[in-house]
């Protein structure tokens, strides 16, 4: 490992982890949300996609369903791009309080 650069990580800001809407969603929402917060990259600075197959060790296809539909519907994410068996992945975007993080001069 290279001295002073970081491993690869996920923030989230602690006032979300305080949050009421953030505290109130299931165990999977959280994951899933974590999960697509480390999707950031700088190609993809707007919009994440996260596949069924990405998370099926974590949980069952329609636990990341209900997920992400629990996400949408507590305005940390929105769907931005439908996906499906022609239309490939779905893209989601952050919204709410907390959708910027800025890093390195990007905002995820």
């Amino acid at each position: 490992m290279v001295k002073n650069k970081l491993a690869p990580f996920v923030a989230v800001y602690r006032g979300l982890l305080k949050d009421k809407e953030w505290r109130a969603l299931s165990n999977s929402a959280k994951v899933t949300y974590l999960y697509l917060r480390s999707k950031f990259n700088k190609k993809t600075l707007s919009e994440v996609t996260l596949s069924y197959s990405e998370m099926n060790d974590l949980m069952a296809p329609g636990t990341l369903s209900k997920s992400l539909k629990e996400l949408q519907q507590a305005k940390f994410i929105k769907k931005t791009k439908h996906g499906g068996l022609m239309g490939g992945l779905c893209k989601y975007k952050f919204i709410g309080e907390y959708k910027d993080f800025v890093y390195k001069g990007f905002r995820v």
